[in-house]
């Protein structure tokens, strides 16, 4: 039978169909809206060429007279559905002020109309476990000129390329053989590990914040040992209910195993079910069933751990295994409600942290000796003040992070804790040292690696150290949208914006509505010129905030920057006493100097540093501020803060 000839695109993982106007990955098919994929399509077409916004919208609108926001919103979908930026992996560069380039490889080939699928494949042929051609370039892709001509081939030609690879693979495994047995040998050891959120078996959902409670807390019991990679909590958390296959999840997170699980609460009794699994081959290792009291929770969930650590085979030093036997005595009441509001916390707003302050206070009540619900507070106030509520809250994260200490000196959360609050209060070597013993007490703890690398290195233009610790914390909690953000930041105030930009990306494609990386986003477009794109990432920021009147404001003067910045000045309107609120005095100095209005902005820097404003801790990193720099005004201020 007859078909007609038909161009395909191929890049990455993507096949591009013009006649059928589809997107598949693999097997996926992906419809696209008609205006993305003529989008797509152009881009594609283009053999990496620089297209300008004029030609790409003279090209996809040819009839309408339509707005620039229309191909911004068109690539921001595109970049969300071919998950450009993460992994590594870039499809579609932005050229500040000019337009786009499509930066991936693109093969075009040749497939029959109408007939999906049926593209030559340069799969050896087999049992499906054999690696594609394509596969095995990306792989090696570090190796590979990063443009590749494209390859027109025969069926007859692509069964000899097919015969070939097969011939090559064969000569390599039988080359590689002997190193076989010791890859074998390594991969039997288990030195990473993520706790799968367990279920809930009480068929009762006002529970599930005790289940989760239970996780948390095997988490943190693993995550003391210094020979266990343990995957944070924020990462696993998104695993709940899944019905993936569990070498999936191993890979997803990279941990050799898993431990799955349940908990069953009824009255004052509880029962806990563990199981570990190695990841790779779904096969169970060791399974085990506690009950108690739940006065004696604690005693049950260290048990659990001591035995995972126990059947991986781990070496403990006498002070990790001292750790998992110490059991603190807590009252069951004031512990309940501590679980209640580490649930609560866990949705990471403002009326989450106020929700969680309640419960802890209620526990701290009830259990005056009882450390963590002061640790909870501090954590609390401390991110009350970083998400632009003041300096105000500072000084009560800090008094109780110390009464914590004062109580358990062996909590590494309280130290932690400690440590944020000491920055902001612009305690730089009280909070290093705090941070040395929060990681040393548990290195596992991705949010102290995170605040270590945020809040301290960056602000002192450490930023290599500052990157690697934030990788650390990525490592932990590989699926966290914050810690990405913040790594994107630490790039952005190195001066790598291709890194941030990257990084923004990925947080965009897995979780658009992450409010804190549009705001970095802002800053990053702020930064390359790119002012109608920082103005769109500011209205979004402001609208995922519940900010709609001011976003609504600044949305009908973004086609006139300039005024747009002189209103978020001024003594008068409601941008100007938005922008007087209390934590974002800080955020009155931009305007101004994207106005060239250095005196104002210097004015603006010296009322921020009389609020503690927290942003002043980037005071001597923020590109943003570089204009200043030179200005003797502006290195006393720095001395003011105790910057070197």
């Amino acid at each position: 039978m007859h078909h007609a000839v038909n161009h395909l695109y191929e890049f990455g993982p993507f096949q591009l169909d013009p006649a059928e106007r589809v997107l598949r990955r693999g097997a996926e098919r992906i419809d696209l809206p008609p205006r993305v994929f003529d989008t797509l399509l152009v881009l594609a077409e283009s053999d990496g060429r620089l297209l300008s916004k004029d030609d790409l919208m003279d090209r996809i609108w040819p009839d309408s007279a339509v707005e620039e926001n229309n191909l911004t919103q068109a690539i921001y979908l595109l970049r969300k559905v071919l998950q450009d930026g993460e992994a590594g992996t870039r499809y579609i560069e932005t050229v500040p002020k000019r337009g786009y380039r499509f930066v991936s490889s693109v093969r075009r080939t040749e497939g029959t109309a109408g007939t999906p699928g049926s593209t030559p494949s340069l799969s050896p042929a087999g049992n499906g476990t054999g690696t594609s051609a394509t596969d095995w370039m990306d792989a090696h892709h570090s190796g590979v000129p990063s443009r590749v001509p494209a390859v027109r081939t025969t069926s007859g030609q692509t069964l000899l390329i097919a015969l070939s690879m097969a011939v090559v693979l064969a000569v390599a495994v039988f080359l590689l053989r002997p190193s076989l047995p010791a890859r074998g040998k390594a991969a039997g050891s288990i030195r990473s590990i993520a706790v799968l959120p367990l279920q809930n078996l009480s068929n009762d959902e006002s529970q599930e914040y005790f289940a989760d409670g239970m996780t948390d807390e095997l988490i943190t019991d693993l995550a003391q040992i210094r020979e266990l990679k343990v995957v944070s909590k924020t990462s696993v958390m998104q695993y709940k209910g899944t019905r993936k296959a569990l070498p999936q999840i191993g890979r997803e997170l990279g941990v050799d195993a898993v431990v799955e699980g349940s908990v069953l609460r009824s009255g004052g009794q509880v029962r806990i079910t563990a199981q570990l699994i190695r990841a790779s081959t779904d096969r169970h290792i060791w399974a085990q069933s506690y009950e108690g009291d739940l006065k004696n929770i604690l005693t049950l969930q260290a048990n659990v751990a001591e035995a995972i650590t126990d059947e991986v085979r781990l070496s403990l030093s006498a002070e990790e295994r001292n750790r998992l036997h110490l059991v603190r005595n807590y009252n069951p009441q004031a512990y309940d409600l501590y679980l209640r509001g580490r649930y609560a916390f866990r949705r990471r707003d403002v009326a989450a942290f106020r929700e969680a302050m309640g419960y802890y206070e209620q526990a701290a009540a009830l259990d005056p000796k009882f450390a963590l619900a002061y640790t909870g507070l501090s954590d609390c106030y401390t991110l009350l003040a970083l998400f632009g509520d003041g300096y105000r809250w500072v000084p009560d994260a800090t008094a109780n992070a110390q009464r914590a200490l004062a109580l358990d000196d062996s909590l590494a959360e309280a130290h932690r804790s400690l440590a944020a609050a000491y920055v902001l209060e612009w305690k730089w070597n009280e909070a290093e040292q705090e941070f040395n013993r929060a990681l040393a007490l548990n290195p596992n703890d991705a949010q102290a690696h995170q605040w270590y690398g945020n809040l301290f290195l960056g602000p002192l233009a450490r930023h290599r150290e500052a990157v690697a610790e934030l990788r650390r914390g990525l490592d932990l909690d590989p699926l966290s949208p914050s810690i990405r953000t913040d790594l994107g930041f630490a790039y952005f105030l190195a001066g790598d914006y291709d890194a941030a930009f990257q990084e923004y990306q990925s947080v965009l494609a897995s979780t658009p509505n992450f409010i804190p990386v549009h705001y970095d986003l802002m800053l990053y477009y702020q930064q390359r010129g790119m002012q109608h794109e920082a103005i769109q990432e500011l209205i979004e920021d402001l609208n995922l905030s519940g900010d709609q009147e001011t976003a609504r404001a600044i949305a009908q003067l973004s086609d006139n920057p300039g005024k747009l910045y002189a209103e978020m000045v001024s003594s008068t309107g409601m941008l100007g006493k938005r922008y007087r609120m209390p934590g974002l005095e800080s955020r009155r100095v931009l305007p101004y100097l994207w106005l060239g209005d250095k005196r104002s902005a210097l004015a603006a820097l010296q009322r921020a540093i009389e609020a503690r404003d927290t942003e002043m801790i980037y005071l001597k990193v923020d590109p943003d501020w570089a204009p200043l720099r030179n200005d003797p005004r502006f290195q006393e201020l720095e001395r003011r803060i105790g910057l070197p």
